[in-house]
C-alpha cells in the first residue's frame, strides 16, 4: 500500500508514469548527430541500417518496412547527403524524441528532414521514422550550432496507452474539421511553436511560417491515421497516416503525414507535421 512506501515513491506512483526528474534532450540531439555522421562514414545505406530500429518506417510513397527498403539497395555511387538538427523534443519519460533540421546534398542545402527516435530497453536510440519533406533551409544555423530544444511536457497521461488513445482523439478531431475548414482546423491544435514541413509547393517558406503555410493549405483535407507510437509518460505520441484533397482543376492530390503531438497544459497539441505528396 501506498502509505508504506517512502515519500519520494508515493508521490512517484500518485504522478503514474509522468517523470518529475529534470529530462535532457541531449541524448536525442546525440542519436542524430552520430547518425549524420555515419551517413558521411558509411553512406547512405550503411548509417541508415546502423541506427534504425527493425520496425523503422518510411514513406515511398506509403509506409514501408526501412530495414526491408534499405536492405535491398546498392549502397553504392551514392550522393553525399548531411544533415543536423536544429531542434529536439523530448519526452517526459525520456523515452522518445523528435528532431528535425535542414538536409544538404554535396554541401547544397536542399529542404528538412524529421525523425522519431526511441529508446529501446538495452538503452540505445533507434529511430522509427525517418523522411524529409519542402521547408526553406536557407536561414537555418548551421552544423555546428546547439540546437534547440523544446519543452517538456508538464505532465504525463495516466498510462502509454491512455496517451496514444487522447492523441489518436485529437487526431480525430482535427480530421473531421479540417474535411471542411482546414485552416480553422489546424489553427484550433497547433501549439505557438510548431512546425510544417510540405507539402509540394511550400519549399520557400520556413518550417515555423504557421501563417504562410495555413494560407496555402487548400480548403478542406482528408486525415486517415495510420498508425504511430507514444512514450512511456503518454505525454509525445507520433502518428502516421494518409491525407488527400483537390489540387489545381479539382485534381485529387494523394500524400502521407506524419504528426507528433505534444500533451500540454492546455491540452493536447499539434506541434510537428511533415506532409509528403505521393506524387
Amino acid at each position: 500500500m501506498l502509505k508504506f512506501l517512502p515519500p519520494a515513491l508515493i508521490a512517484a506512483a500518485i504522478a503514474g508514469p509522468a517523470i518529475a526528474q529534470e529530462i535532457s534532450a541531449a541524448p536525442v540531439e546525440a542519436a542524430e548527430r552520430a547518425f549524420a555522421a555515419d551517413g558521411l562514414a558509411l553512406g547512405i545505406k550503411g548509417s541508415f541500417l546502423k541506427h534504425m530500429a527493425d520496425d523503422a518506417i518510411v514513406f515511398a510513397p506509403g509506409p514501408v518496412n526501412a530495414r526491408e527498403l534499405y536492405g535491398k539497395r546498392p549502397g553504392t555511387n551514392e550522393p553525399r547527403l548531411f544533415w543536423w538538427p536544429q531542434k529536439v523534443v523530448i519526452a517526459r519519460s525520456g523515452d522518445l524524441g523528435l528532431s528535425f533540421g535542414p538536409w544538404s546534398i554535396d554541401d547544397r542545402r536542399g529542404g528538412y528532414y524529421a525523425t522519431i527516435w526511441r529508446k529501446g530497453a538495452d538503452g540505445e536510440w533507434k529511430w522509427v521514422y525517418d523522411g524529409g519533406a519542402e521547408a526553406d533551409p536557407g536561414k537555418a544555423p548551421g552544423p555546428d550550432a546547439a540546437a534547440q530544444v523544446g519543452p517538456v511536457a508538464p505532465a504525463g497521461a495516466e498510462s502509454q496507452a491512455k496517451g496514444f488513445e487522447e492523441a489518436r482523439d485529437a487526431e480525430a478531431a482535427l480530421a473531421l474539421a479540417a474535411s471542411t475548414d482546414a485552416a480553422v482546423a489546424y489553427k484550433a491544435v497547433l501549439a505557438s511553436d510548431a512546425w510544417l514541413l510540405g507539402p509540394k509547393g511550400s519549399k520557400t517558406l520556413a518550417g515555423d511560417d504557421l501563417s504562410a503555410r495555413l494560407a496555402l493549405r487548400p480548403a478542406s483535407i482528408a486525415l486517415r491515421p495510420q498508425g504511430g507510437g507514444a512514450s512511456g509518460a503518454g505525454d509525445l505520441v507520433w502518428t502516421h497516416g494518409e491525407a488527400s484533397w483537390s489540387g489545381p482543376d479539382n485534381k485529387p492530390v494523394a500524400a502521407h503525414y506524419m504528426h507528433v503531438w505534444q500533451r500540454r497544459a492546455e491540452g493536447w497539441r499539434l506541434i510537428f507535421e511533415t506532409l509528403i505528396n505521393d506524387t
